[in-house]
């Protein structure tokens, strides 16, 4: 509170608008090169995968017995491992991860390496309609989504134990019924996001290793099918209204005090219908922000006029490194403080007097946060990503529009709208991450 967040957040906003001024002089060619991947001349290793769906079986594992924590251990979120896995090390760990560091889902999908070994889902039952695409994995992100925010205890131990065990279990059915390759990336919606974050990374194993700019391997599948695209964007609207239902603003909104708050149960429907309600906003503005850019685009050349579908499923992803981002620069405390919770934890799962790998030791401080220096250190830190985050979206968005237009001034034109929202939402961003929250 005591920071100066107003010339932090000012300065990152002018950052992200001199990058997109900037980046309208930079050639084609050098776009071009920024996003294509290099190879590093070093072939994927044959035993990799064997050893995935090793670690894939043993993630299986690890999560039935975190299962059987969370229904027979502690019932306090807090002292169960459970909880603590769940939210800390994978939703806020593993989705980090995945976009910045390695594939780390194919190492711990907990289905691929089951299936593997039973040959579940090789000769499918029934055959999922192709017009549905990823529809199906839109709908159960949504629907995850409203159990991460609007459920009443999505971290009491034995009601998540319940719900974890009954999605492995359908999942598992569903690969049986339908084939494996069909229901991980049509339904399953946590591979089809890890996939989707995962084309992030600068550096990506496919036969061989290749390496580029940030989000290179994502502008390879453009455009993507308007379900997937959809999908980018439910992302980032997830992350998004994470961070605004715990603010002062929303909860006066709503006409509660933050400093007396309630409980979760008061705020149930309106956490539902605010998170429907900004999934549908973010869709309208986006689709608004493309449709202004090719109206002008089309008043001007008196071109064939580009589909306004065509032009959103080919800048869908650029909506990926802000989710990345956001998601970044919100869990960030949490996981700095609830990791330790969670080593600690994990010392003693049944709360038996046990010390495993002498994790006991490690003790849960929140300290560092009435440190002056550390708390700027981590608010330039979140601001940073977000920012950075932009940069990439922006010249994301520049290479694609060249791909789009054919003229260097339409190129410029056709980002106008976009341009717009993402200065919006640079400005939107760092506002959320320096509001006081009280939920």
């Amino acid at each position: 509170m005591l920071l100066p967040t107003d010339a932090y957040a000012a300065a990152g906003t002018l950052t992200v608008i001199a990058s997109i001024v900037l980046v309208t002089c930079l050639p084609r060619q050098l776009l071009s090169k920024l996003f294509c991947g290099v190879s590093l001349g070093i072939e994927r290793a044959g035993w990799a995968i064997t050893a995935s769906r090793l670690t894939s079986v043993g993630a299986t594992l690890f999560l039935l017995l975190l299962i059987l924590i969370g229904l027979l251990g502690p019932t306090d979120p807090q002292s169960n491992l459970l909880p603590l896995t769940i939210w800390t090390v994978w939703w806020a760990g593993v989705f980090v991860t995945q976009g910045l560091v390695f594939d780390i889902w194919r190492w711990v999908n907990p289905w691929t390496g089951i299936a593997s070994v039973f040959g579940l889902g090789e000769d499918p039952v029934l055959k999922l309609p192709d017009r549905l695409a990823a529809w199906p994995a839109v709908v159960v992100l949504i629907l995850f989504q409203l159990f991460l925010l609007a459920d009443v205890a999505p971290s009491d131990p034995q009601r998540l134990g319940y719900i974890v065990l009954g999605y492995w279990a359908i999942s598992l059915i569903g690969i049986e019924v339908f084939g494996r390759r069909v229901w991980l990336e049509r339904v399953e919606c946590f591979t089809v996001m890890f996939r989707l974050i995962g084309s992030l990374r600068p550096y990506q194993a496919g036969d061989q290793l290749r390496i580029g700019f940030p989000g290179w391997a994502a502008l390879k599948d453009i455009p993507l099918e308007l379900s997937r695209a959809v999908f980018c964007l439910v992302i980032l609207t997830g992350g998004s209204f994470d961070g605004v239902n715990e603010t002062f603003w929303w909860l006066a909104k709503l006409g509660i005090n933050p400093l007396e708050f309630p409980g979760r149960s008061a705020v149930v429907w309106s956490s539902t219908v605010g998170l429907i309600g900004a999934t549908i906003l973010l869709f309208m503005l986006f689709g608004m922000s493309i449709w202004i850019g090719l109206k002008i685009v089309h008043r001007r050349s008196q071109s064939d006029a580009i589909p306004l579908s065509h032009a959103f499923r080919m800048f869908a992803v650029t909506l990926l490194p802000i989710g990345l981002g956001y998601h970044f620069a919100h869990y960030l405390v949490t996981f700095m403080v609830q990791i330790k919770v969670t080593l600690s934890t994990a010392s003693d799962p049944f709360v038996q007097g046990w010390n495993l790998f002498g994790l006991g030791a490690v003790k849960a401080t929140v300290g560092f946060l009435s440190l002056p220096e550390t708390v700027k250190t981590i608010w330039l830190t979140q601001a940073g990503v977000v920012v950075f985050s932009h940069v990439v979206s922006i010249l994301m968005a520049h290479h694609i529009a060249h791909k789009l237009c054919r003229q260097p001034k339409d190129v410029v034109l056709v980002q106008v709208g976009l341009t717009g929202l993402m200065i919006a939402y640079t400005i939107f961003g760092l506002w959320l991450l320096a509001s006081p929250r009280g939920a």
